[in-house]
């Protein structure tokens, strides 16, 4: 294995984070033959340890029982739409309830071989659910620095599993390059090994994500022709390519599916990139998104590099249509999946009008979360029925209310 640029290939030592040192680029893990054709046979076991061989770790990474997530054929939506073959990855299955539990267990790993005391992290909510149990499942200490203002459940997670919450105000609000500057800086002062889930910042933990691929190949036994996932930083979607490319390159699959990424049109740095031709992604001054998960004024140029290589798309959905998607599924399809996981599927009307997909494609649409990670239209719901008229312990008087009900 070496570590490498994605742009000007210089190579650098294994740990180094950050940008490469010669081009400013993002760097990345590349692997020598015998550990591709690794992927040839099916590993036994579960969680992504098995999978070793192909990630930047020595140490045994921690399971939790991640991985495995079921792929799931839609029930209705995929009929109302005219699409035959629309399948759901359902991340939100994960221990903690989303796809960085992947990440989390990659993190706690790396600590282990960096001899670190623990691990500190930024984030929005999701990544400090995951790090924060894995830290907990290998013993080590963690230290989350979080946005105010994120949702409650994803605090109370976080802090359930032991690990100490610093909130900082703005913190994601100063650009990609001052973040990683200053968590470089915190995580060298303290001891603790930098778990920020961001290619950018740390390079090796997305290569527990594309795990993600391998599953999808091994469950649908026929390459996608599309892969639709959420992007807010870019990483999620970005290890998944690779994952496809190094499945391809080991021969278990003849084609590569195509990318196509979704974003907020209230938080669209990719989108823009995208539709304006550029040749990187530049930090928006906004994210005005209502949906927590892609809220982020900033991708990853690994993100466009991968729609770009894959001849894939990029596309923006409503914050309204998100959650229009996300009451639906819950509805239609029994799966109870944050806001951001709605995304691909919101966006899914929007990619058949634009011929990005056609009724007889095969489309696995990536959920990133469960539905518990932002409740806010669970528990607004459940505030309503809670004022509702009570119904005493008489058959005929429970009809009649359901009798208005169905009305």
């Amino acid at each position: 294995m070496k570590i490498a640029c994605m742009d000007c290939n210089h190579e650098v030592i294994m740990g180094t984070l950050g940008a490469c040192p010669a081009c400013g680029g993002i760097l990345q893990a590349h692997y020598d033959d015998a550990a591709i054709n690794t992927l040839i046979e099916i590993q036994p076991g579960r969680g992504i340890d098995r999978y070793r061989s192909l990630m930047p770790v020595q140490s045994a990474i921690p399971n939790l029982g991640e991985g495995d997530t079921p792929l799931l054929k839609s029930k209705r939506i995929g009929t109302a739409l005219g699409l035959d073959h629309l399948y759901f990855k359902n991340e939100g299955l994960n221990p903690s309830g989303a796809f960085k539990d992947r990440a989390g267990a990659m993190v706690a790993a790396l600590a282990i071989d960096n001899q670190a005391r623990g691990v500190i992290c930024a984030s929005s909510g999701n990544a400090s659910s995951a790090v924060a149990a894995y830290c907990a499942a290998a013993g080590l200490d963690c230290i989350i620095l979080m946005e105010p203002g994120n949702p409650v459940t994803k605090l109370r997670q976080t802090l359930a599993t032991g690990a100490r919450v610093i909130r900082v105000e703005g913190i994601f609000a100063h650009g990609p390059e001052a973040l990683r500057d200053m968590l470089i800086d915190v995580a060298q002062r303290t001891n603790h090994y930098l778990g920020f889930i961001w290619a950018p910042v740390n390079p090796y933990i997305l290569e527990g994500i594309k795990t993600i691929a391998y599953e999808i190949a091994s469950q649908l036994n026929v390459v996608p022709d599309a892969v639709i996932a959420p992007v807010g930083g870019g990483d999620m979607f970005t290890a998944q390519w690779r994952g496809w490319c190094e499945l391809h390159r080991a021969g278990v699959i003849d084609t590569l599916p195509r990318m196509i990424a979704v974003q907020s049109e209230s938080a669209p740095p990719l989108l823009a990139a995208f539709r304006n031709e550029q040749s990187s992604v530049e930090t928006l001054s906004y994210a005005n998104s209502k949906v927590s998960g892609i809220n982020v004024a900033f991708t990853g140029n690994h993100a466009l590099a991968a729609v770009r290589e894959s001849n894939g798309y990029v596309v923006g959905v409503s914050d309204d249509e998100i959650f229009a998607m996300q009451r639906r599924i819950a509805v239609e399809e029994g799966i109870w999946i944050e806001p951001a996981s709605a995304a691909p599927v919101a966006a899914l009307h929007h990619l058949k009008e634009a011929r990005q997909i056609e009724s007889d494609s095969y489309i696995a649409c990536i959920m990133s979360g469960a539905g518990f990670k932002d409740a806010k239209l669970a528990a607004d719901v459940a505030n309503t029925i809670a004022q509702q008229e009570t119904a005493s312990f008489d058959a005929a008087h429970i009809s009649e209310l359901i009798g208005q009900q169905l009305s």
